[in-house]
C-alpha cells in the first residue's frame, strides 16, 4: 500500500525544515508512522563520513551501499536520472501512514506552500492541490491545527 504524500515547498531558507520537524513530532504524537523524504536539488551529496567503510565502498564504485544495525538502516543507491517520487515511496516508505516530502516542487503531489507573496504561491502551486499556505515571515504557525488539516486531507483523523 502506498501512503499519502504531502510536499512541503518554498524557497530555500523558508522554514521548510522547521515545519517538517514540527509536523513530524505532532503526527508521531498522534500515533502515526511518519516518513520524511528530502529532495536535494544540487545533484551529488554525501551522507556518510569520509574515511568510513560505506564511504570507501561508494568511492570504490559500488552502485548500491547500505548500512544496517539494530537501530537504523540507510541505503545509498546511484541514480541514472531523477527517480520518480512514487517509485521511492512504494519501495522505501510502504510501512508509513504518511510521508512528508521536503521539496519535490516538480511533482504533482498535494502540497503545503511556504511563501511571502502571491507570486511565490503561484510559482509553487504548479496546478497541484494546495492543502495550506504558510507565511514564511510569520514564524511557526499553529502546528496542531496544520496537523489536523493534513490528517483530515489524508483520511488519517
Amino acid at each position: 500500500m502506498k501512503p499519502p504524500v504531502i510536499c512541503i515547498v518554498g524557497k530555500s531558507k523558508s522554514m521548510k525544515l522547521m515545519i517538517m520537524q514540527e509536523l513530524i513530532l505532532e503526527l508521531k504524537a498522534r500515533g502515526l508512522r511518519v516518513g520524511a523524504l528530502k529532495y536535494h536539488k544540487h545533484g551529488d551529496f554525501e551522507v556518510d563520513i569520509e574515511g568510513k567503510d560505506t564511504w570507501k565502498y561508494a568511492k570504490a564504485g559500488a552502485d548500491t551501499v547500505a548500512i544496517s544495525s539494530s537501530m537504523k538502516f540507510v541505503l545509498i543507491k546511484k541514480a541514472s536520472g531523477e527517480p520518480a517520487i512514487d517509485n521511492i515511496i512504494v519501495k522505501h516508505f510502504a510501512d508509513c501512514d504518511i510521508v512528508l516530502a521536503d521539496g519535490f516542487t516538480l511533482s504533482v503531489k498535494p502540497r503545503i506552500i511556504i511563501a511571502d507573496s502571491e507570486e511565490e504561491i503561484e510559482v509553487f502551486k504548479r496546478g497541484c492541490e494546495v492543502i495550506a499556505v504558510l507565511d514564511k515571515n510569520a514564524g511557526l504557525e499553529d502546528i496542531p491545527g496544520l496537523a489536523n488539516i493534513v490528517a483530515r486531507f489524508c483520511g488519517l483523523d
